[in-house]
């Protein structure tokens, strides 16, 4: 004689695969995470390399934050994007919608070029610790295409720092490296960001 399952197992078999699934949404969710923060490592990485191919062609100067002047394009981004093949690498995918998610560390290698074409940019020379300071990175707020300082990493706040990526986030350093930085950490050492 065939026999089914009754009312109380089936209920019990399913209660037992939603538990187990309460268990492994979470678990599930940080790898999925964790693959998106290994994807934005690799913009950091490439933007970095763009930025140092910048510098290359202008006698090792590092691109200003952004330029008054019109003669040159006026942001960063649009400074490095042309040693890029492609532009969505300025998007975090970590990140929802199609705004460029990386910020420029404005108050270490900050504004200008002047209105007449003179000014200060940074030599890479002129920076004492390369490996340990931050050049740019997440932008938790906004992104580099925004309006004002959410271009930037930063702007003496925490603002504009990044939490997206497990509590932190990808920062580029002046030497050419990509790393993840905790958020608090970021906090305690304070701009310009150096370690």
């Amino acid at each position: 004689m065939k026999r089914g399952f009754t009312l109380i197992e089936l209920l019990v078999v399913i209660a037992i695969i939603a538990i187990l699934a309460a268990i492994l949404f979470p678990v599930f969710a940080r790898a999925r995470e964790k693959a998106r923060q290994s994807s934005c490592l690799s913009n950091v990485k490439q933007l970095m390399l763009g930025v140092l191919m910048y510098a290359q062609d202008y006698d090792d100067t590092l691109i200003a934050a952004a330029y008054p002047s019109p003669v040159r394009p006026y942001y960063w981004y649009q400074c490095v994007a042309p040693y890029l093949n492609n532009t969505q690498i300025f998007i975090c995918p970590s990140k929802p919608g199609t705004e460029y998610g990386y910020g420029w560390n404005y108050q270490e290698f900050g504004y200008y070029y002047g209105s007449h074409g003179t000014g200060w940019c940074t030599k890479l020379a002129e920076i004492a610790n390369p490996a340990e300071t931050i050049l740019l990175g997440d932008n938790s707020e906004a992104g580099v295409g925004s309006s004002g300082s959410k271009r930037y990493l930063y702007k003496c706040s925490s603002t504009y720092l990044p939490s997206r990526h497990n509590g932190g986030g990808n920062m580029g350093l002046c030497d050419g490296h990509a790393k993840w930085y905790d958020k608090s950490r970021l906090l305690a050492s304070g701009p310009p960001w150096r370690y």
